[in-house]
């Protein structure tokens, strides 16, 4: 004889049928079985089941019978089957029924340990064409016995879903596990908010809520800001915090947490971030020392903790359930700390000469409209420029050895820097009325002293006009006003 299988949910045929109308058998039709069930007697308890078709279909009928005869036993077995209850359970569930259904309708006798189908009979109504059949089955008492401790303990899960990690959390919050204790109040909160279990929603806020204030007692305090370096210098001291859990800055320290770091990194012609680890030392102190500051102005370092581990539960509260799921992630992820620096540079107190040229598409000189853009803005930013003359052609070629040698003679004593370089009109189009230009800066930057390249770049830009002469002048000053001037700002040490 086959073992039990595991159990189900009412199917649509059990759901379809409690909810369905049918007329109850006649006295006179329905055999005396069915009209008061047999009680048990000390090996089997009984259950019957009655069902009916209208079309005179036996098929339909013997469905509905077996629906009405899994409903009683679901009914014995103590099972609340609701949108919520576990994929586990439901599985189960339907396993079980169609076991029930396979008994009845194959009658066959192995299908579920101690289940059989002691008798079914069909009647049929010859003025209406009405079909009735109905089902007697025995099920042994300590097989079914067996089967509702499998079921309650199978619908106990739900509770214990939220109970344990509950339980878990509480123990862990007075041993103080401060992060395992979020993470199972999360869990629990979870459990809950996915549950038919009774208070449901009650037990679902106050595992949110214990996880928020527990949460909210995990603080950093700023110890020190290190002497900020200039660009591309190296940090003397690291950025340090201290990770304390309490409501004020005295509060005891949080060791071997891990911190993400994220500090400013050049990324191409921005300035990006890039993220790296730390973590807290036995006193709680958390120090980091980021790389050399490789561009100017105002920059910043942060410390988070890493309670990404807590965030990814977030995801399995149901839509409803938005507002708390978004309170939890803002407690989650404001456990911060910010160092706002300013990165500096020695480049606008250095004397610079600057020489660059425009070229047309062909390659011939067209001016010094970039270089004009470029010492206007450098000026505003009260760098100390002046004009090199040197020859056009020396520049154009782009050959730091003679430009270098041509610099030192002519620009001794002047200039410590030399900014040179050529832009050079790559097209312009015609659309409609206006006209683009777009252009392309190579320029190069020599340190007059030491012959050492301090910076190299290829720059793009593209700006309109009313005509070909404007546009070609709007983009050569812009790309020196702008594009240029604020790299070189930002990158020159």
């Amino acid at each position: 004889m086959k073992s039990a299988r595991p159990l189900p949910v009412f199917l649509a045929l059990v759901l379809a049928v409690s909810c369905a109308s049918a007329p109850q058998p006649s006295a006179q039709a329905a055999p005396d079985w069915i009209i008061k069930t047999p009680p048990p007697d000390g090996t089997y308890t009984y259950f019957v089941g009655s069902g009916s078709s209208a079309k005179g279909d036996s098929s339909e009928a013997l469905n509905d019978a077996t629906a009405k005869l899994i409903s009683n036993i679901m009914v014995y077995l103590g099972v609340k089957v609701s949108a919520d209850t576990t994929a586990v359970a439901k599985a189960s569930l339907d396993s079980y029924q169609t076991d029930i259904v396979s008994t009845v309708t194959t009658q066959s006798t192995n299908r579920l340990v101690g289940f059989m189908v002691k008798e079914r009979k069909e009647t049929k109504d010859k003025a209406s064409g009405r079909v009735m059949v109905y089902i007697l089955a025995s099920y042994d008492s300590k097989e079914l016995a067996k089967e509702k401790a499998r079921i309650e303990a199978l619908f106990k899960e739900k509770n214990d879903a939220v109970a344990k990690p509950e339980g878990a959390g509480m123990d862990a919050e007075g041993k103080g596990r401060q992060f395992d204790a979020i993470r199972f109040y999360i869990e629990a909160a979870v459990a809950a908010s996915g549950s038919d279990i009774e208070n449901a929603e009650i037990k679902m806020e106050r595992n949110v809520n214990n996880a928020r204030r527990v949460i909210q007692k995990i603080r950093f305090v700023k110890a020190t800001n290190p002497p900020i370096p200039q660009l591309n210098q190296d940090f003397s001291a690291p950025f340090s915090a201290k990770l304390v859990y309490g409501e004020s800055d005295s509060s005891p320290g949080v060791p071997g947490v891990e911190i993400v770091v994220q500090y400013p990194k050049k990324q191409g012609p921005r300035v990006g971030t890039k993220t790296d680890r730390a973590v807290s030392d036995p006193e709680g102190m958390v120090k980091y020392t980021p790389p050399a500051p490789d561009s100017v102005g105002k920059m910043k370092v942060t410390m988070r903790v890493n309670l990404d581990s807590s965030l990814d539960l977030l995801a399995r509260f149901p839509p409803k359930y938005v507002a708390y799921r978004e309170a939890l992630e803002t407690e989650l992820k404001g456990r911060i700390i910010t160092f706002e620096y300013l990165v500096g540079s020695v480049a606008n107190t250095v004397p610079m000469a600057i020489a660059i040229v425009d070229l047309d598409k062909d390659g011939a000189v067209t001016g010094t409209v970039a270089q004009g853009g470029l010492i206007e803005t450098l000026v505003k930013g009260k760098y100390r420029v002046q004009m090199a003359t040197l020859d056009e052609k020396l520049v154009i070629s782009l050959d730091d050895r003679a430009v270098l040698a041509a610099a030192k003679a002519a620009l001794a004593g002047k200039a410590v820097r030399l900014v040179y370089g050529v832009v050079r009109i790559e097209a312009v189009t015609r659309e409609g009325t206006t006209f683009m230009a777009s252009a392309k800066a190579t320029i190069r930057v020599l340190d007059l002293e030491t012959g050492t390249p301090l910076y190299f770049a290829e720059k793009n830009f593209s700006a309109i006009g009313d005509d070909d002469a404007a546009a070609r002048r709007n983009v050569l000053a812009a790309i020196g006003r702008e594009t240029i001037a604020r790299d070189l700002m930002s990158n020159l040490p």
